[in-house]
């Protein structure tokens, strides 16, 4: 109490700029710590984890040949996770188009011993526009929709049916590269972030989240978990179609695509980190 007292005091005795400079950064650090101290006050039935990735496939020339790939890259370190290649003589193959997308995935897990129904979390990231679209297990039943509250900036409201007591989800949300987007990343540098301004459900009131980091591979190896049942990286396929010998040759893919610049080569200790 006498601490406050003394602090209290000092700000009293700043300059009216000072007051309003320290009333300032006080406001802009509210939200940062916010979740941290209701997680003191009130335990919390669901845990919230992110990794961000960019997944690409495309082609490139290779002398006589067209090399396909796809790739998929830790966002935030730009390290290569996975990428598979595929050579193959010119107009040859059948492939599907190139393009890039980003994903954000989210791991939801329920701490608590009884079942969370009609979960919401609401998003906000750079990532996520018009064209996002939720990605998940068969099992599970999950939505995503964009609502504008009033007075406050958009938000992607992800909804989900039930997720069983003690157990976890993963749930990917993938927006595709547009022009914007690229820009945003791989010209301006600027950092993919996610913001969660709240989660509900049937069993507990809207209240903000801690979003933790989550290694990037080990999310990777976590969804295959829950998936398959096994260690194994899900939906990467890369999807070549050889032509027989008395089919025409095709023309080349979307010359207009450029493919992302190239990512860095890590070790596997390196490459799921933040």
């Amino acid at each position: 109490m006498e601490w406050l007292k003394k602090s209290w005091n000092w700000f009293w005795r700043q300059s009216v700029l000072n007051k309003v400079v320290i009333l300032g950064l006080f406001a802009a650090f509210v939200p940062f710590v916010l979740p941290t101290v209701v997680a003191w006050f009130r335990p919390t039935m669901i845990h919230v984890g992110v990794s961000f990735y960019t997944y690409e496939r495309g082609s490139q020339p290779q002398g006589m040949n067209t090399l396909y790939f796809f790739e998929r890259r830790n966002l935030v370190s730009n390290c290569s996770i996975r990428r598979d290649e595929q050579p193959v003589p010119n107009g040859r193959a059948k492939a599907p188009d190139p393009q890039a997308w980003v994903l954000i995935k989210l791991l939801l897990e329920n701490v608590a011993d009884r079942d969370i129904t009609n979960l919401r979390v609401g998003l906000r990231s750079p990532a996520i526009n018009q064209g996002t679209q939720v990605l998940t297990a068969p099992s599970l039943v999950a939505s995503g929709n964009r609502e504008a509250p009033p007075d406050v900036k958009p938000l992607y409201v992800l909804s989900i049916a039930t997720i069983p007591a003690a157990s976890s989800v993963v749930v990917s949300l993938k927006t595709p590269l547009d022009d914007n987007l690229r820009e945003f990343i791989y010209v301006k540098r600027r950092p993919v972030t996610i913001q969660a301004p709240y989660v509900a459900a049937d069993q507990f009131r809207q209240y903000p989240p801690i979003v933790s980091r989550t290694n990037a591979v080990k999310m990777l190896n976590r969804e295959g978990v829950l998936r398959t049942s096994d260690d194994a990286f899900t939906d990467e396929k890369l999807q070549v179609t050889m032509l027989s010998s008395d089919e025409p040759a095709t023309k080349e893919g979307d010359a207009s695509y450029q493919i992302l610049p190239r990512a860095k080569v890590c070790s596997e200790a390196e490459a799921g980190v933040w």
